[in-house]
């Protein structure tokens, strides 16, 4: 594999957006919101009260 086959991965992990690609490139090649939370109210299972 020569050198200018490979290419340096640049990943942005900013407070709002996740932006992904590679070096040299013009823009990013993903870009997707950086959301980490918990649900406000929890999640009800369908079935979870029944026993065998």
């Amino acid at each position: 594999m020569a050198d200018e086959d490979i290419a340096a991965l640049v990943v942005d992990n900013g407070s709002g957006m996740c932006k992904a690609g590679f070096a040299g490139d013009d823009a990013p090649r993903a870009v997707f919101p950086s959301i980490v939370g918990r649900p406000k109210h929890p999640g009800i299972m369908v079935g979870m009260d029944q026993k065998d």
